[in-house]
């Protein structure tokens, strides 16, 4: 065995019932708490075992230290490089009668390792499953919340019984009979990414009965960085090592020729896994047509997989056809316009426009896209696209136009140019640039009321309407200004009856000539109120507002519904 061991076997040499596998890389400002989170576990006796690949920051000295101070723990020297080989060593070390795997830098909630060896004993299963959130610096969330197996108990089940347990493949929110991973010969491959799917998909399939519990088990932690795995994501080389070891997982799933299983894997790729780490690469790219060697996996990887069977939400399916296909540039357009706020890098406008101009290409040749995807898409490029106000009029003009004759008039539904309100672009780019006007807040209830700012007071302000494709500017029932330092600051005022219902209306100035520009920004929103006239919303730099029915005939109606829903009807 290569390397270093520093700290005992188990203390007074006692088998210990649960050993805990933490592979380490250059995490020394995240051990620690790991470290506490683990020995803190009320199972006894315990057996930690750290297996550090070459740290080059302190992480290994800080961990000898530790085990120094506590017989409980062992740390060990990776065998070869790689966090797959980091978790084979400590597993073929490990002495207890079940096996658990943590990384370096997350978090093991109390009780977690007590829940589900518990269940491992009562039952007698092969591996517990535990459920498990993630959080970074602003937020936490459940992953779970999807998956159907996961928030409840259930002892001594089938993969066939719960085939959503395929859905999370991480190796940390469970534990394994130590004898059943033996025997199964289970090994971590050592690849760029992804090193846990195989291996995981593989101990699912062999197991004889599994468990779940309800309790959270696992906090994993995203944190930024180019150290971190999950900052390296969107690599080539990270996707290329996803495809190769889900195309693997593809072949076990088939060999077990059940329709269930294969249901969830097809879902896995084609709405999960396989379309996030697909799109996270598209969206991480921002100039050029890729490399091929992603095309030529993913059209291997799809090959390998069920079709979709069940409604696969737009535009996720089209992603992955096209960059099997090599059409990156378009499935690049395609993936921003599925993407959630902020997921996608900034690109030059020149560049952009050539990815729309591409999968617009790509329907004018083919079938063109599906009601849904032209939805979808119409929007987004309406956002993305429609709403600038570019200097280079005429190859933007041109793009908007065929946009409007694939997707359809919403694709036009921000663009004040596109409907001749601004036909004179050198006034309309002066005009943008000179008064600079900015949105900056909403108030609604039953009176809308526009707060925003400008350089100058010789522009109106104004709702753009022109979903149908007549555009027309609302104007508002009053206006009021006041100065803010260099800027004018004003509060238009909209009353109820003069908005059209349930058409998205965005924000713009005009200068009282004809000349018409969006106003900049994404405006502070107000929260969701069930009385309250509108609903809003803003991403992509586009706010948008839309007035809705009046609550109390909303509310008769999801009366009726319910009446009819316990009738029978």
């Amino acid at each position: 065995m290569a390397g270093t061991e520093r700290g005992d076997r188990a203390a007074g040499g006692t088998s210990p019932l649960l050993s805990v596998v933490i592979p380490t890389h250059n995490v020394r400002p995240w051990v620690r708490q790991t470290l506490d989170s683990v020995l803190e576990q009320d199972v006894d006796p315990l057996e930690v075992i750290v297996v550090d690949d070459r740290s080059s920051d302190g992480t290994r000295e800080y961990l000898d230290e530790r085990a120094a101070e506590d017989p409980r723990l062992v740390v060990l020297s990776s065998d070869a490089p790689g966090g797959g080989s980091a978790r084979n060593t400590g597993a073929d070390r490990a002495r207890g009668r079940f096996l658990v795997f943590c990384d370096g830098d997350d978090l093991v909630p109390r009780g977690a390792y007590r829940a589900l060896v518990d269940g491992l004993i009562a039952s007698g299963s092969d591996i517990a499953f535990g459920d498990f959130l993630k959080f970074r610096a602003a937020d936490t969330w459940r992953p779970t919340a999807a998956m159907a197996a996961y928030g409840r108990r259930r002892s001594g089940a089938t993969l066939a019984d719960d085939p959503t347990l395929l859905y999370s493949r991480a190796c940390w929110n469970k534990a394994f009979r130590r004898d059943f991973w033996e025997r199964e010969g289970i090994r971590f491959p050592d690849v760029p990414r992804s090193n846990d799917i195989r291996p995981m998909t593989s101990a699912y399939l062999a197991a004889g009965r599994v468990d779940t519990v309800p309790d959270v088990v696992y906090v994993y932690r995203e944190r930024p960085g180019s150290g971190s795995m999950t900052s390296r994501a969107a690599s080539p080389e990270s996707l290329l090592s996803y495809l190769e070891q889900e195309s693997a997982c593809a072949r076990l799933v088939a060999a077990r020729r059940d329709a269930g299983l294969e249901r969830v894997f097809s879902n896995l790729v084609w709405d999960r896994d396989g379309y996030v780490h697909v799109a996270k690469h598209l969206l991480a790219l921002t100039e050029g047509e890729g490399d091929p060697r992603v095309s030529t996996a993913v059209a291997g990887l799809l090959a390998l997989s069920p079709a979709p069977t069940g409604s696969v939400p737009a535009p996720r399916e089209l992603v992955l056809r096209l960059t099997a296909e090599g059409e990156i540039r378009a499935a690049r357009a395609a993936a921003r316009a599925g993407a959630a706020r902020g997921e996608a890098a900034e690109v030059e406008d020149a560049e952009a426009w050539r990815d729309w101009d591409a999968l617009f290409r790509v329907f004018e040749e083919g079938d063109g896209p599906t009601d849904e995807e032209r939805l979808v898409l119409a929007e987004r490029f309406a956002r993305q696209v429609g709403a600038r106000v570019p200097r280079q009029a005429e190859e933007w003009r041109r793009l908007v136009e065929r946009a409007r004759r694939v997707l359809g008039d919403r694709a036009a539904m921000f663009s004040p140019s596109a409907h001749g309100l601004s036909a004179d672009d050198a006034r309309r780019v002066d005009l943008a640039e000179r008064v600079d006007a900015k949105v900056s807040g909403i108030a609604g209830g039953q009176v809308l009321v526009v707060e925003g700012s400008a350089l100058a007071r010789d522009v109106s302000p104004g709702l753009f309407d022109a979903e149908t494709g007549e555009a027309r500017v609302i104007p508002p029932a009053s206006v009021a200004w006041r100065a803010d330092g260099e800027r004018q600051a004003f509060s238009a005022a909209f009353p109820v009856a003069s908005l059209p219902l349930h058409r998205p209306l965005s924000p713009v100035v005009s200068d009282g000539a004809g000349l018409v520009v969006p106003l900049a920004g994404e405006a502070s929103l107000p929260p969701y109120a069930a009385r309250d006239a509108f609903l809003y919303d803003g991403y992509d730099g586009v706010t948008v507002v839309r007035r809705r029915r009046h609550w109390i005939p909303r509310g008769a109606r999801r009366a009726l519904l319910a009446v009819r829903v316990r009738l029978g009807r």
